[in-house]
Formats: structure tokens, C-alpha cells, sequence
């Protein structure tokens, strides 16, 4: 039997784009909303009975809502919630929708009810991070700066409709208070001791991203060296689907300059290193789509984890 699906939020850039995705799923019933009841509570919550599974791609406000309300269906009729909203990235009672994390985060998702997915920037910034951690190369106490790249689209339609209509800047950073809304999963998922300086930008492109993370060599621990990271990488990702190390060229242009608008409309997120050895430097980098493994793939990689699906069944 097909899986009934309901998407809360559907009419939102990720909640489009995981409509685009499933439309194509083999296992996949999708429950459609009557477009002017989709801000009725009680038909949302109708159609949550009615779903298996049901992805929240709302604001943090209304994602919490939406978690209520399904609260007061019939035991039986409440469905397994993945939430694309920040609202519960670092919530105990959540998972954490990044399956890479490691063999027990991939199996925590599969038997888990509740599932947040990351943001964003926070995937690239964990993936970068977290094997450093837990191999012990880097220190939890590491003072991190982190530096990222996105197209407009991930600013949503309040973005996207002033590019579309020629009132843009070509190039802003952003969250320059240094709170950014992803800072708080970051830390968390690496128990970092430490607030990460953190500075996102946006440029005049729709989608894709990098997110850097550059470090002085002699930062790491003792006993480590350039060499180490990367076979780290390669071994905590060796049986990933989807992330990839080192492979540049994917991400070049043809005068040879390395950009984020490169890898689209796909789950793939690759890491790439580039090192100085006489200065004792190197650049950590994730490249991947901020639609894709950034939003819409990665909550249906989670949802075929779920529902003992391929991981990659209707994701490239």
C-alpha cells in the first residue's frame, strides 16, 4: 500500500518542492489541501489524520501549532511529523533529520515519529564539523568561524519576489548581530563550548551554496596533521549516499572558479579541501543545494528512512 502524505505549508518554496519530488515517489499517495481552506485549522488537522506522514513547511510559529493540533487526534490517527521549520532543531523530544551524523543518528531517524530538519547552513556546517569532533582532531572548546553563500531562494518568497523584479542588491551578508537562527543546532549537534562567529551572505543567483570553515593547521590537536582530516572524511563518509570528498571539478566553471550554483537540484552535498602546507592553513568547504539537502531532499530522505524506503527512492 501507498504511503498518504500530507504537506501543511505546500504552497511555501520547500513545501513546492517537495510536492515536485513526490509527484514522481512510487510509494506515494499525496493528500492535497483545498487551497482556501489551508490556513483552516480543523481541515489541516483533518488531513494530518488522514496522512501517514505529514511535513510541516511552515513558520516556527504555525509549525508549533500544527504539532498541537495533532495532538488531539485519536491516538491512532496521529501521524509521523517532519517539520523543515526551525522550531524544534534542538528540541529533546525531536530527532534530528541529519541521517550522516553517524549509523545511530541514521537509525534514530528510522524509528523516530518527530523529525526536524536542518537548516540550511546548518547541514554543510555539521558535516564539516562533527567527525572533526568526535575523532578528537578538533577541540570542543575550538573557537569556529564560518563563513556561507546562498542563492535568494532561501530566503523564501519575501526574497525571491524583490529578485524577480529587478529590486536586489548583488551581493549582502547578513545576521551581522551574530545570532543567527542556525548558530543554536550547530553548537548543538557538536556540543561545541563555544558560539561559532557565523556570516551568511546572499547573492544574485536562485539556488545552491557553500558553506567555509577555515582553520590554521596548528588549531588542531596535537599529533594531527592536514592528512588527517581528510582521510577522516573519507572514512565517515564512505558509506553515504550522497556526500562525496573532494571532487572539485563538479563545482568549477570553466574559467576555473570554484561556485555554489554548480550543485542544483539534488540531495548530493559534496565536501571539498583546500590546503597551503607552508602556511599551516587549509579551507573546509560543503557544496550542495540549499533546496535540496539544504530543505526539500533531506526531509524526504529522512521520510524513505521511515518508511524502510531506499534512501535515494525519487532523490538524485
Amino acid at each position: 500500500m501507498k504511503k498518504k502524505i500530507f504537506i501543511d505549508g505546500e504552497e511555501g518554496t520547500t513545501g513546492l518542492q517537495i510536492n515536485a519530488k513526490l509527484s514522481s515517489h512510487p510509494n506515494i499517495e499525496l493528500l492535497s489541501i483545498d487551497s482556501e481552506k489551508r490556513k483552516d485549522l480543523k481541515e489541516r488537522q483533518k488531513m494530518m489524520g488522514l496522512s501517514d506522514l505529514t511535513f510541516l513547511c511552515l513558520p516556527d510559529e504555525a509549525a508549533i501549532n500544527a504539532v498541537k493540533i495533532s495532538k488531539d487526534l485519536p491516538l491512532s490517527d496521529i501521524p509521523i511529523i517532519i517539520d523543515a521549520s526551525s522550531a524544534h532543531r534542538i528540541s529533546e523530544d525531536w530527532t534530528y533529520g541529519l541521517p550522516e551524523l553517524s549509523k545511530y543518528q541514521k537509525e534514530k531517524i528510522s524509528n523516530s515519529r518527530n523529525i526536524s530538519v536542518p537548516g540550511c547552513y546548518a547541514t554543510g556546517a555539521n558535516i564539516l564539523i562533527n567527525p572533526l569532533i568526535k575523532n578528537s582532531i578538533l577541540s570542543k572548546e575550538t573557537l569556529f568561524t564560518i563563513y556561507a553563500i546562498s542563492g535568494f531562494s532561501g530566503g523564501g518568497k519575501k526574497l525571491i519576489n524583490p529578485f524577480n523584479e529587478n529590486e536586489y542588491e548583488p551581493f549582502f551578508y547578513y545576521g551581522l548581530n551574530l545570532d543567527h537562527k542556525h548558530l543554536p543546532e550547530i553548537k548543538f549537534c557538536n556540543s561545541l563550548k563555544q558560539n561559532p562567529i557565523f556570516v551568511p551572505s546572499v547573492a544574485n543567483f536562485y539556488q545552491g551554496m557553500i558553506v567555509t570553515v577555515p582553520l590554521h593547521l596548528k588549531s588542531l590537536n596535537a599529533g594531527f596533521k592536514y592528512k588527517d582530516v581528510e582521510e577522516i572524511y573519507k572514512n565517515h563518509y564512505k558509506e553515504s549516499y550522497f556526500i562525496s570528498v573532494n571532487k572539485v571539478s563538479e563545482s568549477m566553471s570553466e574559467n576555473g572558479f570554484f561556485r555554489p550554483d554548480k550543485i542544483i537540484n539534488t540531495n548530493k552535498l559534496n565536501i571539498n579541501l583546500f590546503v597551503n602546507d607552508d602556511k599551516d592553513q587549509v579551507i573546509l568547504t560543503s557544496n550542495y543545494d540549499n533546496l535540496g539537502k539544504g530543505a526539500s531532499s533531506a526531509a524526504i530522505q529522512c521520510m524513505n528512512l521511515v518508511f524502510g524506503f531506499p534512501e535515494n527512492l525519487s532523490l538524485d
